[in-house]
């Protein structure tokens, strides 16, 4: 258990209306959707994030962050809110940053944890931190290297969820690793077996975990509102049990659903008990 209290950072959305080599070849995952959720151009790319996370206060922020909870649609929607999260944590020593998102195009058992050397971005390559990733493999039956919910291409897209938070971490940490996590099925079991893992394997303050989620699609505002304020009050309260119940029922909605309980989960396990 850490001495020092961590915390969660929420920073979710509501929507009411989507090669290179070395010595040895290596397997980089390419910007699949730069130039439709977010700019192609890196100049362009690096004004709109700095132009973020310039708008974000001051934030009394009390304790370590252990996570984010971030949202992951085109920048031009999201990207503001994500800067207040991806501003708490600018700067901070931190060498290794897990992002868990859902999968969008390919729908699997279990977790997918990138099996490749790197992500590519507009701002250059990340690269993955692969022994962490074999470990967490090992770790469970549910949790696999693969490049299953990363590779893809369906109707001439990629996965954003996972991609589209990691130019606003190469603008906010100087130098860090990535373990690139898609979740194939979001069921409790999948969010418990990797919850669990990753709490067993994060032994320092320098790795930080992001669940790519946004909240409620193409509802009326009110009952966005509405429908939002029941997911953000089981986040608030620790409630995954009741929170994974009611999304895997579509009661509730949150894309990301997964990645935030497997989060919660892995901050319970770690003594974290804070959501700010």
């Amino acid at each position: 258990m850490f001495k020092k209290m961590r915390v969660i950072i929420m920073a979710i959305l509501t929507f009411s209306l989507a090669s290179c080599s070395n010595a040895q070849e290596q397997k980089i995952r390419p910007a699949g959707v730069a130039g439709g959720f977010y700019p192609k151009d890196p100049g362009k790319l690096i004004s709109m994030i700095d132009g973020f996370l310039k708008n974000v206060p001051n934030q009394n922020i009390k304790g370590e962050i252990f996570a984010l909870i971030s949202p992951h649609a085109g920048y031009v929607y999201s990207g503001q809110v994500a800067a207040f999260g991806y501003a708490a944590i600018k700067n901070q020593k931190i060498n290794r940053v897990v992002v868990v998102s859902p999968s969008h195009l390919e729908s699997f058992k279990g977790v997918s944890i990138y099996n490749g050397d790197a992500y590519t971005t507009p701002l250059g390559d990340v690269v993955v931190d692969k022994e962490f990733c074999r470990n967490l493999s090992q770790s469970h039956d549910l949790l696999n290297l693969s490049d299953k919910g990363h590779d893809n291409v369906l109707y001439g897209r990629m996965e954003h969820a996972l991609e589209v938070q990691i130019p606003f971490l190469q603008r906010v940490i100087p130098e860090f690793k990535i373990v690139p996590i898609v979740m194939g099925d979001q069921k409790y079991e999948s969010c418990r077996a990797l919850g669990v893992s990753l709490a067993n394997l994060i032994k320092d303050t320098k790795t930080i975990i992001i669940a790519s989620s946004d909240l409620s699609h193409f509802h009326d505002y009110n009952s966005a509102i509405k429908k939002d304020k029941k997911v953000l009050n089981a986040i608030l309260e620790w409630d995954f049990f009741n929170l994974s119940r009611n999304l895997n029922s579509r009661i509730w909605e949150a894309c990301g659903g997964g990645p935030i309980i497997a989060t919660i989960i892995a901050a319970e396990k770690s003594g974290v008990n804070t959501v700010q």
